[in-house]
Formats: C-alpha cells, sequence, structure tokens
C-alpha cells in the first residue's frame, strides 16, 4: 500500500470506522471474527454488492488474518462461515475483490474464483490495482472449503497459536 493510504486509514480512523459499524449494524452486512482465546486473530466482512462493475448478489468485502494464523484452518473457516451466511440471506453468488499485489489472493483461485474484472480501487488519491472474482457455484466452494479444512486439521499438531474451526464467531 502507498504511503498515502496507510496515513489516511490511521488506527483513529479504524477505530472510528468500526465503532460506527458496530452502533449503526448495517442491513445485510455480515462480520465474522475468529479468536484464540479471548484475543481476535481475524475477520471477515460481507454485505449486499452495489458495485455495478460486477454481477454479483453479494460482496465478501474485507478480510484480515493475523501472520501467525495463516496458512491453516483459518482461512478457510472464515469463508466457509461467510459463505453460508451469505448464502442463507440470499447474497450468493458472491464477488470478492483483491488488490493485484496481494500475494494471498491466489487463495481465491484455488477455491475456484474467477477473475473477472481489473481496474483501479482510488484511495486516498493513490490508484491501486484491483482484480474482481466471481464465486464459484456454491456446493463446489463449500465442497473445496470442506477438503481444505479436512486437510489443515489433519496436518494441525494443535499448537496453541492456532484456532479450532470451531471458534469462529459471529456478529451481525
Amino acid at each position: 500500500m502507498p504511503d498515502e493510504v496507510h496515513k489516511a486509514r490511521s488506527k483513529d480512523y479504524r477505530e472510528r470506522q468500526w465503532s460506527n459499524w458496530f452502533e449503526q449494524r448495517p442491513a445485510g452486512e455480515i462480520l465474522i471474527v475468529l479468536t484464540d482465546d479471548e484475543t481476535v486473530v481475524g475477520f471477515a466482512l460481507s454485505k449486499p454488492n452495489n458495485d455495478s462493475d460486477i454481477d454479483a448478489a453479494g460482496e465478501m468485502h474485507a478480510g484480515y488474518i493475523l501472520p501467525d494464523y495463516r496458512g491453516g484452518i483459518s482461512g478457510p473457516a472464515l469463508m466457509k462461515a461467510l459463505a453460508e451466511r451469505m448464502q442463507s440471506l440470499g447474497q450468493w453468488p458472491a464477488c470478492i475483490w483483491a488488490f493485484k499485489e496481494n500475494p494471498h489472493r491466489r487463495f481465491y483461485t484455488a477455491l475456484g474464483w474467477h477473475p473477472v474484472v481489473e481496474r483501479d480501487r482510488v484511495i486516498a488519491g493513490a490508484a491501486i490495482p484491483e482484480v474482481g472474482y466471481t464465486s464459484p457455484d456454491y456446493s463446489d466452494l463449500s465442497g473445496r472449503l470442506d477438503r481444505m479444512l479436512a486437510s489443515a486439521v489433519q496436518r494441525q499438531t494443535r499448537q496453541p497459536s492456532q484456532p479450532t474451526a470451531d471458534r469462529a464467531h459471529l456478529a451481525s
């Protein structure tokens, strides 16, 4: 991210943004929070899609997992929980946007998401290339996530730094 984006999206900015979200609880938005004990280690947020550049009912809008929790069950658990809620609310098919330079976006194509739009997103005056993906069939995604979770659980040695799939908490 360019420096001007980091400056514009400071800790104070994010604290106000999340405080407003919890006060307003926008209709149709879903927040999944992943915790390890009582520490938040990741989150995912979705909303109804209102972007005319991509054809989808819902948008997986934001997500982040702390580096120490990546590569195991966290990503698939978050996406599965979010996809299940979106499907139940009629927000499927879905889309997701990823910055082109984000090395973690390969996760989406591995799960069958289809890149369909490339454009620049302007944040704080900086144009940042991004890619828009449309979702695979819900059943296909669910099956792939189930297999990915099973494989991650099999590899997991129950390290205390890896939360279990049943510790994903939902706030919507």
